[in-house]
């Protein structure tokens, strides 16, 4: 999944609905791998024509998009990339269903821009081109990459995906209601036992009604997901591939979720929701004093006037070992491309060279190539932003497997259930535990 930049809205949304992940070979479009020119195949002084296909319709986004692809072709004489948005939303499904299409009758674009938790599932199924010996031949290394993303990007020890953007999860916490409440704003919780004694003395009630709420687990870019691993649970065994929902860790982080279900009782924090309504960010407003959110919210919090705020890395029992996790995009070259070498050398300049480089600039999006995000100037002149990279290189990937939507769907409800009293944690866990591994035959 790669969630694109999507930003809570609606807290009733935020508040009530769990944090769903939407989940939307080996021909070669070459003899061998290109050896290392730029100029792609063909001969002496002739054109190869590549087709890009892309989700990013947004204004900032679509213009930068638009700006890279000229800087390679300008730097590039004997290639050509012809960039064509296809649209669909944040998800990509209209480039997945177009391009199941296209690979069915024969005649894909060269590179796509593809979810990379997606990756694995495509491959699995042969649509993908085996990246590994252009890599080898480029140059292209893991070490070059975050490990979650190289992680996403592989299946069996092969490379089907050129990891591009990506993003993190933090706590984001209000400092001015810090200080109202007494608390540290220079202190921010690192326990979870002082997450939880912050979010009570954070809470302001006027009878019946909230009239600030410190915390709520589940919203936002929260959810058993993000708290199983803060716990320091895990979600698949690296050895058998199996998923690991009922981890004990994850049934605590459950336990504890539903914890906050029962004693801020989920009726009153829904009856909150109604009455702050429309599309206001809560936190943004000074409804809600600590929230999870993604490193694309510092953009937004920035334009609010008189936001006093911090970030910090999630809880955890300890204090120490913080853990997170990442998605993003990548670039794929679907099975029969014509242009593979071509095709490669421009997803090559889009995930790790000057591509990647103006992408990131002009987006706010960070990047997977590990030496670049620090280098950023939005970086240098936004203190906050280096939370969210100095967590990059320990960040879990989502499980990679061929049901990954089914697994998700599976979460969601178990979290929904123990939310609202509907079952135990653990039983709950099992059950998705057991029915994924059922689905994936393992």
């Amino acid at each position: 999944m790669s969630r694109g930049k999507s930003k809570v809205t609606a807290l009733m949304l935020a508040i009530l609905c769990a944090v769903t992940f939407t989940l939307a070979g080996c021909s070669t479009g070459g003899d061998a791998p290109a050896s290392g020119n730029a100029s792609g195949s063909g001969a002496k002084g002739a054109v190869t024509e590549i087709t890009f296909w892309h989700p990013f319709g947004g204004e900032v986004e679509k213009k930068a998009m638009e700006e890279s692809v000229k800087m390679f072709n300008d730097s590039h004489p004997n290639i050509k990339v012809k960039a064509e948005f296809i649209g669909g939303g944040g998800s990509g499904n209209g480039i997945t269903d177009k391009l199941t299409v296209s690979i069915n009758g024969g005649n894909p674009p060269d590179i796509v821009a593809f979810d990379r938790f997606m990756v694995q599932q495509w491959a699995d199924q042969g649509l993908f081109e085996d990246l590994t010996a252009n890599a080898e031949v480029q140059g292209v290394t893991a070490d070059q990459f975050y490990d979650f993303a190289w992680q996403e990007a592989s299946m069996d020890g092969n490379l089907y995906a050129l990891p591009f953007t990506t993003d993190d999860r933090a706590l984001f916490y209000n400092k001015k209601l810090f200080r109202e409440a007494g608390l540290d704003p220079e202190n921010p919780p690192k326990t979870i036992a002082e997450l939880d004694a912050a979010a009570e003395k954070l809470t302001k009630k006027q009878g019946n009604r909230y009239d600030v709420l410190g915390f709520v687990p589940w919203m936002g870019q929260g959810g058993v997901l993000t708290w199983g691993w803060a716990f320091g649970g895990k979600y698949q065994d690296p050895a058998s591939g199996k998923i690991t929902a009922n981890d004990p860790s994850n049934v605590e982080a459950l336990e504890w979720m539903a914890g906050y279900a029962k004693k801020y009782e989920i009726q009153a924090v829904s009856d909150f929701a109604t009455a702050v309504g429309g599309d206001i960010n809560p936190f943004a407003a000074g409804k809600v004093a600590m929230m999870v959110g993604g490193s694309w919210e510092i953009g937004q919090f920035n334009t609010v006037e008189g936001l006093d705020y911090g970030v910090t890395p999630l809880p955890s029992p300890t204090g120490t070992d913080f853990k997170t996790w990442a998605g993003g995009w990548s670039f794929i070259i679907p099975k029969g491309a014509k242009n593979k070498d071509a095709a490669f050398e421009f997803g090559k300049f889009m995930s790790m060279e000057d591509g990647a480089r103006n992408y990131a600039e002009k987006t706010g999006w960070f990047v997977c190539q590990k030496e670049m995000n620090a280098e950023l100037s939005w970086v240098k002149s936004e203190p906050r932003y280096q939370v969210f990279v100095d967590m990059f290189p320990s960040a879990n990937a989502r499980p990679i497997i061929t049901k990954g939507q089914f697994f998700f769907d599976q979460l969601n409800a178990a979290q929904e259930s123990a939310l609202h009293g509907k079952g135990d944690p653990k039983a709950l866990l099992d059950d998705v535990t057991n029915k994924t591994n059922a689905e994936l035959g393992l």
